[in-house]
C-alpha cells in the first residue's frame, strides 16, 4: 500500500464523527464559560446585579436573565456582541453606561466576553451536566459481581477468576507461584512491617499440611505489629503528625491517642464503617454510648482535630483550615478531589460550589482545639478548646474545681492590686508627689529644701520595697493561673486533641473563595450528585456530622467501600485496581479490573465491614502468591503488570527498612512508647521566626516516631516518607545517591550493624555458620556456598587491615563483622522484599 493509501487510511481511523465534533464543541463552550465567563460574573458583577440587589433591574445570574435584559433593554444579544449592550458596558464604550463603573475590566476579558456572546451565549446546564458526569463508572452503585468462569483451571478462587479472564483477554500467562520462603517474607512484610525470623521460616518451611499458609496468615493478622503496620498506611492517608502545623509548628502532645486510637481498632478489626463514623462525630457518639468506650470515641475526632493550622493567632485564616478538613475528607472516604470547588464548580467532576459550602457549613458548625501560639508563655494565647476525655458527669466535678482554682487566683490578683500594698503605693506616690511641690516653692525662696529631699529619698525607697513586694505577689499569681490554663484542662483529668458541636451554622458561600466576599447562604448537606434518595436529616441539630458520617457509611454509597478495599488491594500488590487511590473521579484512572473491585466491595460489606476478611480474601488468593518473576514475553505485552501475571518487587518503605535494621540487631522495642519527650510547657516559647523543630532518637517502631508539619523528619523525609501537610495517597520510591551515604556514613546504621555482628559473635564460634545466622536474619534465607566463602575472605582481609593499622583484642573481631553486618543491611536484597 502507498503513501496516499496510508494516509486515507489514517485519517479515516481518527476523523471523528460529527456528532463527536458536536459533542467536542459542546465541552469546549463549557469549558470556556466556566474558565472566562462565570468567574467574573460570579466576582464582579453578581455583587450589584445579583442576590439581594438589582440595579438597573439587571440580574446576571443566568443566561434568561441576560436576554431578557433590565432597564436599559436586553443585556445580550446571542450571536452579536456588536449589538450586546453588556459588551459595551464592560469595554467602557458608552459614558452613561460603565460596568464595572469605577474600573474597567481587562481587554483579555472584554474579548472574552465578546467571544463568548458570538457563540451564542453558551450557559451550561448543571443538571445536563451532572447527568452525563453520573454516568461515570465510580458514581453508579456497586452492582452484583458473579466471578467469571476459568476454563484453563488455573483459577482458585474468586479474585483469581477476575485475574484470569484479563490475562486471557491481554493473552498473558501467570507467573509460577512464588517459593515458600519468599511467600513468607512477602507475607510478613505485608501484614505486619517485619521480616519473618529464622524460627518462624524453619516452621513454615517444615509444615506440608494444607493450611499452613492459612495459619501463618492468621498469625500475623493476631499479631499486635499488624495495627502497627496498617496503623500507618492509614496514619498516611489521615495527614498524621505530632504537632499543628502553624507558623511555629507548636507540638500536640495528645495527638499520640489518636494514632494509638488507629492502630489499637485495625488490631480489634473494627468494623471499617464504624472506624469511619467515630473519626467524623466520635464525639457524639461518645455521649450516646457507653462510659467505658467515651475516651475512644472522642479521641477517634482527632481525624479532624488534626486538620492543618495557618498563620499565627487562634483560628486565623480559618477557611483554609477547613478547606484541609474538607479535603482530606473528600479524599479519604470518597476518593474525591473537593478543594477546587471553594472557588467554583468543579472543573471535571459534578462538586459545585453549593456541595463544598454544604461541607463547609457542618466543619464550621464545629469546635475545634487551638494547640497555642507564639504568646503561649504570656498566657495571652493559651491553647483552647481540649477536650475531657470523661463522660461530661465524671469531668464536671473536675472543671468546676479547676474553675474555682482559677477564679480564686484571679480574685487574689484583684485583692492585691486593691490591697494594703497597693493603697501604700498610692499614699507614698501622693507623698511624693507634694514634697516635690514644696520644694519647687521652697527652693523659689531661696531657701533650702535639703530636708524635704531626704524625706523624698526615704519616700521613694519605701515605694520601691512596696513594689518589689507586690510585683512578686502578682508574679505568684500569674505562675499559678499560667500552670492553670497552660493545658487548657485540670491536670488531674485527661485530655484529648478532638472537636466538639459547635453552634449549628450553615455557610455563607464565598465567591472565587475570597472569604470577605460572601455570596447566598447554602445550608449544610453532602453533595447532591451522590446524595441517593434518602437526603441528610438535620432537624435533629448539631453540626451535622453524625449524618455526613452516616451517610458516608450506607452501604448504597457508590464510593466509600470500594475506595477503602482499593487501599487494601494498593498495599499488597504495589498498585490499585484504580491507580489513582484518592481520586475516582473523571481525572482518575479507571479500574484495570472493574468486576473484581465492585466484587470485593460487596464482600467488605456483607463481611460487616472487615477489613481482616479483605486480607484473608486477598493474600490467600493465588494471584497474590505468583512469583515475581521475569518472562519475555509478559514484558512485551505488559511491563507495567497492569493484570496481575506476576508479583511486582518492591522496596520496602522508610518504616519498614528502619524496624527491620533495629530488629535484625536485636534493639527493636516492641512496646509501646508513651509521651513524646517534648520539653516542659513552661519553656514553650517558639515563635514563626524560631519554630519548634525537634528529632527524638528511638529505639520503637518507626509508626511512634514524632513527626512535625513544618520540620520534616530527616531520616522519612529520605526514604519517601509521608508528606505530614497533606493527605497522601501514595508514596514514592526514589533512588538517590543521599539514600546510599545515608546506609554508608549514619552513626544509627553503624549502631544496628554492630548490634547484628554481636548477635552473630554470640550465636556461633565458627565463621561459616555466622554468616549463614547473619543471611536468614537479615535476608531471611540461607548463604550459598559461594557467598559463605566471600563472607569469610572479606572478614580475614577486614581483620588483616585493622591489625595493620594497630587495632588489637575483641574490638578487632566486632569491628571486622560489623563492616560484614553493614554491608548485607545495605544490600538491595534487604530494602527490597518479592
Amino acid at each position: 500500500m502507498g503513501l496516499v493509501g496510508l494516509a486515507g487510511m489514517w485519517l479515516f481511523s481518527v476523523v471523528p464523527s460529527p456528532r463527536a465534533h458536536a459533542a467536542e464543541a459542546k465541552q469546549g463552550d463549557e469549558i470556556f464559560f466556566e474558565l472566562k465567563i462565570r468567574p467574573i460574573l460570579a466576582g464582579t458583577c453578581f455583587r450589584c446585579h445579583g442576590g439581594e440587589k438589582e440595579s438597573g433591574k439587571l440580574r446576571v445570574d443566568s443566561r434568561a436573565a441576560l436576554v431578557k435584559g433590565g432597564a436599559s433593554g436586553p443585556a445580550i444579544v446571542p450571536g452579536a456582541p456588536d449589538k450586546s449592550l453588556l459588551i459595551q458596558a464592560i469595554g467602557h464604550a458608552d459614558p452613561e453606561l460603565k460596568m464595572p463603573p469605577d474600573k474597567r475590566l481587562p481587554d483579555a476579558v472584554v474579548a472574552d466576553f465578546s467571544a463568548w456572546v458570538k457563540r451564542g451565549a453558551p450557559w451550561p446546564k448543571k443538571t445536563a451536566r451532572f447527568q452525563y458526569r453520573q454516568s461515570h463508572w465510580a458514581f453508579e452503585p456497586v452492582r452484583p459481581t458473579s466471578p467469571p468462569q476459568d476454563p484453563s483451571g488455573w483459577a482458585e478462587q474468586p479474585i483469581d477468576r477476575f485475574v484470569a479472564a484479563g490475562l486471557r483477554g491481554q493473552r498473558l500467562r501467570p507467573a509460577a507461584e512464588a517459593d515458600k520462603r519468599v511467600l513468607l517474607r512477602r507475607l510478613t512484610f505485608d501484614l505486619i512491617g517485619l521480616p519473618p525470623t529464622p524460627d518462624e521460616t524453619s516452621a513454615f518451611l517444615a509444615d506440608d499440611s494444607l493450611g499452613a499458609y492459612a495459619k501463618v496468615v492468621e498469625r500475623m493478622l493476631a499479631s499486635p505489629r499488624y495495627g502497627e503496620r496498617w496503623g500507618r498506611h492509614w496514619m498516611d492517608v489521615v495527614r498524621y503528625a505530632d504537632t499543628a502545623g502553624d507558623n511555629a509548628d507548636y507540638p500536640v502532645p495528645e495527638a499520640r491517642h489518636y494514632r494509638d486510637y488507629i492502630i489499637d481498632s485495625f488490631n480489634a478489626d473494627k468494623p471499617y464503617d464504624e472506624f469511619v463514623r467515630e473519626q467524623l462525630a466520635g464525639d457524639i457518639l461518645a455521649k450516646r454510648g457507653a462510659p467505658d468506650r467515651y475516651a475512644e470515641r472522642l479521641i477517634a475526632t482527632g481525624f479532624l482535630a488534626l486538620s492543618r493550622r495557618y498563620a499565627t493567632a487562634p483560628y486565623e485564616l480559618w477557611h483554609l483550615t477547613l478547606e484541609d478538613t474538607i479535603e482530606t475528607t473528600g479524599r479519604t472516604f470518597l476518593g474525591l478531589t473537593v478543594r477546587c470547588a471553594r472557588c467554583h464548580d468543579h472543573k471535571f467532576d459534578p462538586v459545585t460550589q453549593e456541595d463544598y459550602y454544604a461541607l463547609y457549613g457542618i466543619f464550621a458548625s464545629t469546635q475545634f482545639p487551638w494547640a497555642g501560639g507564639e504568646e503561649f508563655f504570656s498566657m495571652k494565647r493559651p491553647r483552647e478548646h481540649f477536650v475531657a476525655a470523661l463522660p461530661a458527669a465524671e469531668a464536671a466535678p473536675r472543671l468546676r474545681a479547676h474553675q474555682q482554682r482559677i477564679d480564686a487566683v484571679r480574685a487574689e490578683q484583684d485583692r492585691l492590686k486593691k490591697g494594703p500594698l497597693a493603697e501604700k503605693i498610692v499614699q507614698l506616690n501622693e507623698r511624693i508627689q507634694e514634697d516635690a511641690r514644696l520644694i519647687q516653692l521652697v527652693e523659689a525662696g531661696g531657701v533650702s529644701a535639703a530636708d524635704v529631699r531626704a524625706e523624698t529619698v526615704a519616700l521613694e525607697g519605701q515605694r520601691a520595697t512596696a513594689s518589689q513586694q507586690l510585683q512578686v505577689a502578682l508574679g505568684r499569681c500569674s505562675a499559678q493561673l499560667h500552670d492553670l490554663q497552660k493545658t487548657n484542662l485540670p491536670g488531674d483529668l485527661p485530655g484529648a486533641y478532638a472537636v466538639q458541636d459547635g453552634t449549628p451554622v450553615d455557610a455563607y458561600l464565598h465567591i472565587r473563595g475570597e472569604v470577605d466576599q460572601r455570596g447566598p447562604i447554602v445550608k449544610r448537606g453532602v453533595p447532591k450528585f451522590l446524595a441517593g434518595t434518602r437526603p441528610l436529616d438535620l432537624s435533629a441539630g448539631g453540626s451535622g456530622r453524625l449524618q455526613l458520617a452516616e451517610w458516608l457509611t450506607r452501604p448504597e454509597n457508590p464510593l466509600t467501600a470500594r475506595v477503602m478495599v482499593n487501599r487494601l488491594w494498593q498495599h499488597h500488590f504495589g498498585k490499585g485496581i484504580v491507580a489513582t487511590p484518592s481520586n475516582f473521579g473523571t481525572r482518575g484512572e479507571v479500574p484495570t479490573h472493574p468486576g473484581l473491585l465492585d466484587w470485593l466491595a460487596g464482600r467488605f460489606v456483607a463481611s460487616g465491614w472487615s477489613v481482616k476478611a479483605m486480607h484473608r480474601e486477598i493474600v490467600q488468593s493465588k494471584t497474590y502468591r505468583l512469583a515475581a518473576a521475569e518472562d519475555d514475553a509478559g514484558l512485551a505485552v505488559d511491563p507495567g503488570n497492569r493484570w496481575y501475571w506476576r508479583h511486582d518487587r518492591r522496596r520496602l518503605d522508610a518504616e519498614a527498612i528502619r524496624d527491620t535494621m533495629l530488629q535484625v540487631a536485636g534493639n527493636l522495642d516492641l512496646r509501646r512508647p508513651g509521651a513524646h519527650p517534648f520539653p516542659p510547657m513552661d519553656q514553650w516559647r517558639w515563635t514563626q521566626h524560631a519554630p519548634f523543630k525537634a528529632v527524638y532518637p528511638s529505639n520503637h517502631r518507626s509508626v511512634y516516631l514524632m513527626t512535625q508539619r513544618i520540620q520534616r523528619h530527616p531520616y522519612l523525609a529520605l526514604f519517601d516518607g509521608p508528606d505530614t501537610n497533606t493527605t497522601t495517597a501514595r508514596r514514592g520510591s526514589s533512588t538517590v545517591p543521599q539514600q546510599a551515604l545515608f546506609l554508608m556514613n549514619n552513626p544509627f546504621v553503624k549502631t544496628q550493624a554492630e548490634g547484628l555482628a554481636r548477635r552473630l559473635l554470640a550465636g556461633a564460634t565458627e565463621p561459616a555458620r555466622r554468616i549463614e545466622l547473619a543471611h536468614q536474619l537479615a535476608w531471611s534465607r540461607p548463604a550459598k556456598p559461594a557467598e559463605v566463602a566471600k563472607g569469610i575472605g572479606y572478614i580475614e582481609a577486614y581483620k588483616r587491615d585493622l591489625a595493620r593499622a594497630g587495632a588489637r583484642g575483641d574490638g578487632l573481631e566486632v569491628e571486622a563483622w560489623t563492616s560484614y553486618a553493614r554491608v548485607l543491611l545495605s544490600a538491595n536484597e534487604f530494602v527490597y522484599v518479592d
